[in-house]
């Protein structure tokens, strides 16, 4: 990532390592360390090793909406009140918008219906309000999130692993083997799934998303 930098360039990016991506760090940790470059990367190994701690303790599961509560006697997994206050907030602002682009639709038709004389400004304008109709739709999928993830929990107690989903809008209960547990890859999208189910999914081409849904299966496997 930084092997066309001069040793100059690698110290100004260094001043700035807070901005960087956790990947982005430990690729700048790297380089530095393959160059021997004479530098305190003292801040940056505290950065790093900070971040590595959350990931180890499941405090990133808060990027999927979820939080981990851990005990001497287990782990449990629930989803965020934030994560579940903005499923509800898009389902809101996706009906509103949705209705809005109704209404331009209605507004749009009865336009050349009557045969309007518009002009382009007008004409765009009735167009883009009638085009808020997709907008709002692609807002539904909090509601999608709101059923799927309502009274969710996921837990390991001694060697049990439980998990409550809603399958088909109803909420079960489930009880599995450790083994049950595993990872996997499809299109870029990086999955905890227990047996064929899909518990979390997340983007496999985020470095913490990634380590945090390894650290979580070793969990609740171990």
């Amino acid at each position: 990532m930084y092997s066309d930098k001069t040793n100059s360039e690698l110290i100004e990016i260094l001043d700035q390592h807070s901005l960087l991506t956790y990947e982005a760090q430990l690729s700048l940790q790297e380089e530095l360390q393959k160059r021997a470059v004479v530098v305190d990367l003292s801040g940056l190994e505290t950065t790093i090793a900070n971040k590595l701690a959350q990931i180890n303790n499941l405090v990133y599961l808060k990027d999927f909406g979820f939080q981990a509560n851990t005990t001497a006697d287990g782990l449990t997994i629930t989803r965020t009140t934030k994560a579940l206050l903005n499923d509800i907030l898009a389902v809101i602002v996706g009906l509103l918008v949705f209705f809005m682009g109704i209404y331009g639709c209605i507004n749009l038709v009865y336009t050349f219906i009557n045969g309007d004389e518009l002009d382009v400004f007008t004409l765009a304008y009735k167009f883009a309000m009638a085009s808020l109709v997709f907008i709002g739709i692609s807002f539904f999928s909090g509601l999608k999130r709101l059923f799927d993830f309502y009274g969710f929990e996921l837990s390991k107690h001694s060697d049990l692993i439980t998990l409550k989903k809603r399958f088909d809008v109803k909420l079960e209960e489930i009880k599995v083997n450790a083994d049950d547990i595993h990872l996997d890859t499809d299109e870029g999208v990086l999955s905890l799934k227990l047996g064929h189910e899909t518990i979390f999914t997340s983007n496999g081409g985020n470095l913490i998303q990634t380590l945090t849904l390894q650290e979580l299966a070793k969990e609740l496997k171990a």
